[in-house]
């Protein structure tokens, strides 16, 4: 038996003869005479020199106060009271101690007390028996290698397949095998299929893993992962080893996360992987197995689980994802045409035949377009050159090969020779086909984003809404991005939930290298920037959303600018802007921006012994910067203008403060009047190129 149900059920034996003896006492009152006599009484009380005492139901009895030393009395009166009475009590055996002094009582007690610790013994030994085969069991399981020069994808796998052994006792003599399969999962992830033969039968699961961001240039490496639950599974860019480092690391996310509540905000969590592990469940508590704190406490005293937290030999961190949304597959899906494009493709390829119609749907500037198709269809016609086979055949043909093209189904129904003919003009005349496939884009991009706008402008208002959130809350995440936020709504909602600004909000993944500018440690209220301190965040960044700034550390940030503090706020500043302009566009802002900044943190390394000459570098790099970031925004700002004036924000009342604030740090006029009057309703093109001026000027700023 463990100790805790042993304590337990030992209290309760005891808070209940402790209740027993006060009860059957309560109230009881001791007349103490002279002669040394007691006289046990239900009620007592004095006049003038007479002492009355009620014993049972209407008899009541006297006796002269000069012949009572003392009355005591069992209610809310004094410690000595009580201890006298109780005293007297189990001398003259009244009460619960009637029973409890009984001989015949004490055997029976002394019997169940005798039979208790036996059980409790033989539960002991038998537990411990128990622990031991276990232990001889666990160590007759499989448990694969993950060689340390396996791919990211291939350790993650055998993670799993680790796991997975491990649920269902594989011992080390049992066949096993994973396979991926051609199956896509959700998100585009891929599926793996675990199998394991035990006992004459396989056994076999699922799982489904994905690269988060693979295109983004982040130093860490996140995996998205289905294995009864959803979760990220994301790859330190540093090997780590060290299990205190590991759980720091852990704490730092969750106090950040506190700070933010009641922003949902993900943070790594250990219980997600150790839940899953029967073994140490049983050594902790079969209760626990959920419980963030008792799995750190479990790891501490239990070392030999903490294998279960590495992939391959450094510690992984997993976070729980089963109840929100990826920002990131959301934007894609409001973006994502292609469906819609090849539906087009194939429900209107007829309407080339009447130029009217097809004007009609695409404007009248695609008759011409029509017009070039036409006269392709007469040269098929001509070099096939065969009366047997009916004018809408040959059309049909036509139309499902040349224009359709993908239609595997309708190729092979097409004659050789035919099919030959029009493969030939698809290459000769690629350019008509390349314009007949831009109209098909263009116009359908345009539906569907009228489609999805409402959408998207809820999203975009959601992004200023968590940055005045984060701006307000003295914190800098300094690594936002679609693939680092979530959205969170109601699951059975969903998409919906979308299309109301109130369905929703955005949150977190990833704070791992957040700052949080303490107004009390950091100083942030004192006016003078010289006096403003902040504990040295982790370096990372992401390139298509960082700004030189997240290359550098505290002691050069010093020198590079006047306020450092108002410096990390505005790289959430820039990455917002980034993440406004590919909501709307789907398309990312800063690409050739992103190539500089990749270029300049390569020469990082030379000046990490010489401050000054890193002070330099830095600030070459962040003026050459600055001028590629401004020539990019304004070209990709021309050129989606319209698109992003169709678009219009929410400006919530925490946005509004947060502008006004933002106001006091600009020199240019211009800028400032728009920060301190933003309203409601302004298009996400104003809005950009207001934020992204008085970003650029403060960190521009000599």
């Amino acid at each position: 038996m463990k100790i805790k149900p042993f304590i337990l059920i030992t209290s309760i034996l005891a808070l209940f003869l402790i209740s027993a003896i006060i009860i059957t006492n309560w109230n009881k009152h001791l007349i103490y005479l002279s002669n040394g006599e007691i006289i046990e009484a239900d009620k007592t009380w004095v006049v003038f020199d007479e002492v009355f005492y009620e014993k049972g139901e209407g008899t009541l009895y006297t006796v002269k106060t000069n012949a009572v030393d003392e009355i005591l009395s069992a209610s809310f009166s004094s410690f000595y009271d009580w201890k006298v009475i109780l005293v007297h009590a189990m001398e003259s055996k009244q009460g619960v101690f009637e029973i409890l002094m009984d001989r015949t009582t004490g055997f029976i007690c002394l019997a169940i007390f005798c039979f208790y610790g036996a059980v409790t013994l033989v539960h002991f030994i038998l537990s411990k028996k128990a622990r031991k085969k276990e232990k001889a069991d666990d160590d007759e399981l499989i448990t694969i290698h993950i060689p340390p020069q396996a791919s990211d994808y291939e350790k993650i796998v055998l993670f799993f397949m680790n796991l997975y052994l491990l649920q269902v006792k594989a011992k080390k003599n049992d066949r096993y095998h994973y396979r991926r399969t051609d199956i896509r999962g959700p998100l585009n992830t891929t599926v793996y299929e675990f199998r394991v033969l035990i006992g004459g039968l396989w056994q076999s699961r699922r799982i489904s893993i994905g690269r988060i961001g693979e295109d983004s240039g982040a130093r860490s490496k996140c995996f998205y992962v289905i294995y009864d639950d959803h979760f990220v599974v994301k790859l330190p860019p540093e090997p780590l080893t060290d299990i205190n480092e590991y759980t720091k690391s852990i704490k730092s996310d969750r106090r950040i996360a506190d700070i933010l509540a009641p922003r949902e905000c993900l943070v790594p969590k250990v219980s997600i992987v150790l839940k899953k592990i029967p073994s140490f469940i049983n050594a902790i508590d079969g209760n626990a197995g959920a419980n963030e704190q008792k799995c750190i406490d479990g790891l501490k005293k239990l070392p030999e689980f903490r294998r279960f937290l590495k992939i391959g030999e450094n510690f992984a961190f997993y976070l729980d994802l089963s109840k929100h949304f990826f920002l990131g597959q959301i934007l894609n899906e409001c973006h994502d045409a292609s469906s819609e494009i090849a539906k087009e493709k194939y429900k209107y390829q007829d309407m080339i035949w009447t130029p009217q119609v097809f004007a009609d749907r695409y404007g009248e500037d695609s008759t011409e377009l029509c017009v070039k198709l036409q006269n392709v269809y007469e040269q098929f016609d001509k070099q096939f050159n065969d009366p047997a086979v009916p004018s809408f055949q040959k059309k049909a043909w036509f139309t499902g090969s040349f224009l359709v093209g993908e239609d595997v189904g309708i190729s092979s129904k097409i004659p050789g020779n035919a099919l030959t003919i029009i493969n030939i003009l698809k290459k000769d005349k690629k350019a008509i086909v390349d314009e007949y496939k831009v109209l098909l884009k263009n116009y359908v991009q345009v539906k569907f984003f009228k489609q999805n706008i409402s959408k998207v402008q809820c999203i975009c208002s959601r992004l200023i809404e968590l940055l005045s959130w984060l701006y307000l809350k003295n914190i800098a995440i300094r690594d936002l991005k679609p693939d680092n936020l979530l959205v969170a709504g109601d699951p059975s909602k969903y998409p919906h939930f979308l299309n109301s600004v109130d369905g929703f909000e955005i949150g977190l993944i990833d704070v791992e290298i957040a700052a949080y500018m303490d107004p009390e440690n950091n100083k942030f209220e004192n006016k003078k920037p010289e006096n403003k301190k902040v504990v040295q965040p982790k370096l990372g960044w992401t390139p298509f959303y960082a700004t030189p700034s997240h290359m550098f550390v505290n002691e050069v940030l010093e020198q590079l600018y006047d306020d450092m503090i108002y410096i990390f706020f505005l790289q959430d500043w820039y990455a917002t802007v980034a993440m406004i302009y590919q909501s709307v566009t789907g398309e990312k802002l800063f690409v050739k921006t992103a190539d500089t900044l990749v270029s300049y943190s390569r020469e990082l390394s030379r000046y990490f012994s010489d401050l000054s000459k890193m002070i330099f570098f830095a600030k070459k790099a962040n003026e050459k910067f600055w001028k590629d970031a401004d020539n990019e925004f304004e070209l990709k700002m021309k050129e989606k203008e319209t698109l992003l004036r169709s678009v219009h924000l929410e400006i919530s009342r925490s946005a509004k403060k947060m502008f006004k604030k933002a106001a006091e740090n600009t020199e240019q006029v211009n800028i400032q009047k728009t920060l301190f009057d933003m309203k409601s309703h302004i298009s996400a093109y104003d809005l950009l190129e207001c934020l992204f001026a008085h970003i650029e000027e403060v960190m521009t700023r000599n």
